[in-house]
Order: C-alpha cells, then structure tokens, then sequence
C-alpha cells in the first residue's frame, strides 16, 4: 500500500477516538488526576510555609523525601503492573492513595506528621501518574493509532487541567483555605479511581474492527500490510506475547547508553521544571511582592499554550525526529530559564511563557513515547522509568531550591535551572552519536507493530 494512502487512514483513525467511550473516560479520569495534581503541587511551598511555618530549606527537604519515596514505588509498581491482566486495579488503588494523602493535607498541620503521610500516601498514589502513561500506550496499540499522537492528545488533557487548576487552586486558598483547596482534591482523586474502575477497559490487542492493518491478522507473527503508523520498513519485533515480563528484579534488563542518556535528559528537565513550579510561588510573593494569584496565573497561560504544541510534537514526531524535538525543547528551556530572573514586571513574565510551554510540550510528551518504544511489552516498566525520571527531578529539585534560596535567594534557583537544561542538550546531542541497542528477547519473525518511526541516522 502506498505511503498516502496509510497517512490518510492513520489520520482518520486518530480523530475517531473521540467517539469511543473508553477514549473519553480516560480523558476524564486524567483530567480529574491532572486537576488533582494542579492543586497540590504548586500550592504545596505556599502551604508548608504558611500554615505550617516551615522553613526554605525544610520546604525542599520535605519535596526531596516525597520524592524519593515515590520514586522507590513507581519502580515496583510498574513491574508488578506488567504481570498483571489488568492495570485497572493499579490505576484505582494509586488514585485512592492520592486521595487519602490529600485528606491528610486537609487535617494535619504538623511538619514531620505531613512528611510521614505524603512519603507514604502520595508516594504510593504517585505511580498513577506512570501507569496512565503505560494505559494510554496499550490503549493506542489496542486501537491502531500512533503512539506520539495518542500520548500527546492526553498530555494535553493534563495540560488543560493546569489551565484551570493553579488559577483554581490560589482562588481557593484567597477565598477559603487550604483545607477546602486540599478536600476538593481529594474528592477529584475519588472521581478518578471511580472512572478507573469502571469506566476503562482492559485492552487486549488490536482492534479487530478498527482500520485495515489493526485486526488480528496484523497482531500476528505472519506476513501481511504493515498495520497504520508502521511506515517504516525496518519495524523492532515486538516482545513475544507469550515471554512474561523480567519482573522487578529484572526491570533494568534491556536497557543500554541510549535509554541512559534518554533518562539523564529526562530527570534534568524535569528536575528544571520542579524547581522552577516550587521556587514560583515563592519568588513571586516574596521577591517581587505579587500576589499567589499571579502565580496560579502564569502556570495556567503556560498550560493553555502548552495544548496546541503536545498535539503538535506528537504529529511532528514521525516526521522531524524524537530526538530534534528533545534537542529543540532543551534550546527553549535554558534560554527560558536564562531570560526569567532578567524579567520582574507582569508583562514580562508573561511573555515569556511561550518559550516555557514550548520545551515542555516536548518534555511532557515525547520522552515517555522514546522509553516505551526502546522496551516493547513492557510499558509499565517504561512508564515507570520515564515517571521515576520526573520524580528524581523533583528530588534534585527539592534540594536545589531549599539550599540555593536559603543562601542566595529565591531569583538565583531560575540561573540553576538554565545550567540544567543546558546540560539535558548536552545529552540530547549525545543522543545522535550512540545507537539505540535492540531489545531483548528471544529471537522472532518480525510483526508489522503499531508504532515505529523513520530512522535518522540513530534514531530510535
């Protein structure tokens, strides 16, 4: 079949998942973790220090230690989760842990009682946000729709819950409390684990009744058209249907220089982006003497703009290169981080939040597709790296924000965050010289697959 014919059925079958009800209870049960999320993490610094009195650096040591904790368990849960027939029940005991850490929030107001509780709720309730990575990937393959695309489409969702969350969540704090911004949580993190439950469906393979290329016969092990999104003609055979996942002790297995190099960009990113959401709040009430609403303001102008642009990446994708996308996405963040602490008016803030939703468009999307594509059948473990990844940026994060802005002040935590973006190119540059190694397994005919993408040079 010729390419333009298989681009037009990919295209139509990417805009047909807005009327499949699985689809749309997803997008609602990641909005409502997504508006969850808007409401705890940047209001989290503002919290500990004015109900709780906590200091700049027991604010940072507190992020360090929850996220240690959850990197710990997103690690077992995602290779527990491979081995299960279903990641429903995953996704519904997570978002009840997420509930209950935000019914902490609501009541307890003591500093090490606060820590214990979020190390241990937030910290199990944390690997919802990797298995709804590794749902959204099966989920795609089940219906014959490229994965970027896919795993965009639903980043965006998340992206239009921090639209309204942050705004939401210091509107809240200014008219009410933060026990009534806390309780509101966890009522959204309940609504979640109910749509988890029984709102999404176990995916069991391609779409039988999906677009030419996606039924059983394209799932198995003889030759055929390539299935919609293949358009390549070197596909990575897929991991055997009948092998079981490594397991934990065996997660790390398979991964080699490019998957390292992959996540070392991964976790400076997303170490610049943690700081930059704890140190915001903070630099600009106390700093510049604005108001938390201001705050909300820009994380939420930053969201918006960040919708169009996941959907972009994940349609450029194919066509320009995960890996330009990353290198580009690493330019716009240290310039980002460089020009911030420079601008001290409204204005100027805010027009530097297209440059910020720029980079993590990318950031937030496209590393995630790159991991779960260098460990076929195993999206859980690829999930859980790529979310351990975010939150080892939170620990750097934590750290970084409590001692420099306990020494230096809260404008100078912004120049750190441009010397790790910087860096993160460095990797991402890196990327092109060190080929992808092939995934392990025992040795098979090739399947046509539901995701691959032109090679450039080395390309995953």
């Amino acid at each position: 079949m010729n390419a333009r014919a298989t681009s037009g059925r990919k295209t139509g079958g990417r805009w047909r998942l807005l009327s499949d009800p699985a689809v749309l209870n997803l997008m609602a049960a990641t909005a409502a973790v997504g508006v969850a999320g808007a409401f705890v993490v940047p209001t989290t610094s503002l919290f500990l220090k004015e109900a709780v009195t906590a200091t700049p650096l027991m604010v940072g040591l507190f992020f360090a230690a929850r996220s240690i904790a959850e990197i710990g368990t997103d690690m077992v849960v995602g290779a527990v989760s491979d081995w299960l027939r279903s990641r429903r029940t995953i996704l519904v005991l997570t978002a009840l842990f997420n509930a209950a850490g935000a019914l902490c929030y609501t009541f307890l107001r003591d500093y090490y009682l606060l820590l214990l509780s979020g190390m241990v709720c937030f910290g199990l309730g944390g690997a919802c946000f990797g298995q709804l990575f590794a749902y959204t990937r099966e989920l795609a393959d089940a219906r014959g729709v490229d994965a970027p695309f896919f795993n965009g489409f639903l980043r965006s969702v998340t992206s239009l819950a921090w639209v309204v969350g942050p705004p939401l969540a210091f509107w809240v704090i200014a008219s009410w409390s933060f026990t009534a911004l806390y309780a509101a949580t966890a009522v959204l993190s309940l609504l979640a684990a109910a749509l988890c439950g029984w709102g999404l469906p176990a995916p069991r393979g391609p779409d039988p009744g999906g677009p030419a290329g996606t039924g059983p016969d394209s799932a198995g092990s003889t030759a055929g058209e390539p299935a919609i999104g293949s358009g390549c003609a070197d596909p990575a055979p897929p991991k055997s249907a009948t092998e079981p996942p490594p397991g934990l002790l065996g997660m790390f297995s398979g991964l080699g220089p490019h998957t390292a190099l992959v996540l070392g960009a991964v976790v400076l990113l997303l170490g610049a982006n943690s700081m930059y959401q704890i140190n915001l709040p903070l630099y600009v009430t106390e700093d510049l003497d604005m108001s938390p609403q201001f705050a909300g303001l820009l994380l939420g102008v930053s969201a918006a703009l960040e919708i169009p642009l996941m959907v972009l990446a994940g349609v450029w994708a194919d066509r320009v290169g995960k890996q330009r996308l990353m290198l580009a996405a690493t330019v716009c963040a240290t310039l980002f981080f460089a020009l911030l602490p420079l601008a001290d008016g409204r204005l100027s803030l805010l027009a530097l939040q297209p440059l910020n939703a720029a980079w993590a468009a990318v950031a937030l999307n496209i590393p995630v597709v790159m991991l779960q594509d260098s460990l076929p059948g195993r999206f859980g473990t690829a999930s859980a790296l790529y979310s351990s990844s975010f939150k080892a940026g939170m620990f750097l994060g934590g750290l970084v924000v409590g001692t420099v802005a306990t020494w230096t002040g809260y404008r100078q935590v912004f120049w750190v965050c441009a010397g790790l973006t910087a860096v993160a190119g460095v990797l991402a540059l890196l990327l092109r010289t060190v080929p992808e190694a092939p995934s392990s397994g025992p040795a098979q005919a090739p399947t046509p697959t539901l995701l691959t993408e032109p090679r450039e040079g080395s390309n995953p």
